[in-house]
């Protein structure tokens, strides 16, 4: 099916590998994995009717019919991100948990995405990291998410990326200075959205022709144009408008560099605003340098309210989340996977014509027993297929038993090979490994 990703072993391989990466990355921060189920409530999925500025799911979420035996009459949907989902463990398991939560998740989620591409698929998995507190939660972790995802990104071998930083309470201090509220203003979030893509003139022009009064207008383009928070707080003072969203981004901005987050990783952007309405304060989008045209690989921000639509109770979050189709294209353009090269722990164990099947299974077992990865195949194959086979699991070395005692061992990396009794395998595989 169209959007449904079906991979080779290696690109699953390559995948999973990068998966473990991120999640130890997260792990060495603090960060604990959680799950939660793929199936949801529609009503949980939607947060309570305000989880989008579209008003709701029907048109990206898979709909899910309950076999008849065990029927409840519930109105379910494949969850199409982690955020939602998981708040609703929490605030359901609140009594299980420390607070603040320093949580992850790295689970598949499914979007009905009209027209899926190479980067944008209907089943992907995402990477969420979130602080999730109770009751009230300091703006520091704000800091801690964005640095949180450049130390991932970086064990990744991703370095060119910029964390692009704002703040909902700016833009909402600057439209109802104007008399504005920013749940009429939709069509203003839409148009903001483009614009570190297109030129400010651009953003204006589309503003102005949306409705919204070349004043405003103007100062919007401003806004978004403005690169300091001392040149943002400038434009709000002129303008009498609240100024706590700029106050927060400065508290943001300062601990993350304290954290060692460095400047070039972490850009001040005003024309990040982020659709979701469940956002209330800092929002982030992350972008690969020189590749904005690829679209944010990552994004999220701070959420105070989510969880009262479950319980009632107030469960302050922070996180940011990204999509690991998009990720993974950034990877094979950049090479990454050919750099880590071959497993230097992983050894593949043919029989070749003539050789004895009962040695393979020996050699095999004094591998494992040594704590090495051994693939064993049993056909004989000729060389040729012994190669390709060896090449295609990414191995670094390859055993061809040639006769109950008589094997040879080749580096599939240098080429070289040896001759080696099957109980002296495991000490030529570490000899060669140490060379």
């Amino acid at each position: 099916m169209p959007g449904f990703p079906e991979s080779l072993p290696a690109d699953v391989m390559f995948e999973q590998d990068t998966i473990r990466t991120i999640g130890s990355g997260f792990e060495a921060r603090g960060f604990r994995p959680l799950d939660s189920a793929c199936i949801q409530r529609q009503e949980v999925l939607v947060a309570g009717g305000a989880q989008y500025l579209d008003g709701g799911i029907p048109e990206f979420a898979f709909t899910v019919q309950e076999p008849p035996e065990s029927n409840t009459g519930a109105n379910l949907a494949l969850r199409y991100d982690l955020t939602v989902p998981v708040s609703r463990f929490i605030a359901e398991h609140s009594g299980k948990l420390s607070f603040p939560l320093h949580c992850y998740q790295i689970n598949k989620v499914w979007r009905a995405e009209q027209m899926p591409t190479a980067t944008h698929w209907r089943e992907f998995y995402q990477c969420d990291v979130d602080v999730i507190g109770q009751g009230e939660l300091s703006l520091l972790y704000d800091a801690e998410i964005a640095n949180a995802l450049v130390g991932a990104f970086q064990n990744i071998g991703v370095d060119g990326f910029t964390v692009r930083i704002s703040n909902r309470k700016v833009l909402a201090a600057l439209l109802d200075s104007h008399g504005i509220r920013v749940h009429r203003a939709r069509s203003i979030v839409q148009i903001l959205d483009k614009g570190n893509r297109q030129p400010i003139e651009d953003t204006v022009s589309q503003l102005t022709a949306s409705g919204i009064p070349e004043y405003v207008a103007a100062d919007l383009g401003r806004l978004i144009a403005t690169p300091t928070l001392s040149d943002a707080r400038d434009l709000l003072k002129l303008r009498g408008a609240d100024l706590v969203g700029v106050e927060e981004l400065d508290t943001v901005m300062r601990a993350a560099a304290d954290l060692g987050m460095p400047d070039e990783h972490l850009v001040l952007d005003f024309s990040i605003t982020r659709g979701h309405d469940y956002y209330t304060g800092t929002v982030f989008e992350i972008f690969a340098t020189g590749r904005e045209h690829w679209g944010a690989i990552g994004a999220g921000g701070r959420y105070e309210d989510l969880l009262k639509h479950v319980n009632g109770s107030s469960y302050p979050g922070v996180g940011m989340s990204v999509g690991l189709a998009r990720l993974m294209g950034l990877l094979r353009e950049d090479g990454v996977r050919k750099e880590r090269g071959l497993r230097d722990d992983a050894v593949t164990v043919v029989l070749r014509e003539g050789g004895d099947a009962q040695a393979v299974l020996h050699a095999v077992r004094g591998l494992r027993e040594a704590g090495l990865s051994a693939q064993a195949v049993f056909d004989p194959v000729d060389g040729a297929k012994a190669h390709s086979i060896a090449e295609e699991a990414e191995v670094g070395y390859l055993v061809s038993v040639q006769g109950p005692d008589l094997t040879t061992v080749r580096d599939m990396t240098s080429g070289t090979e040896r001759q080696v009794p099957v109980d002296g395998l495991a000490a030529a595989v570490a000899q060669l490994r140490a060379s």
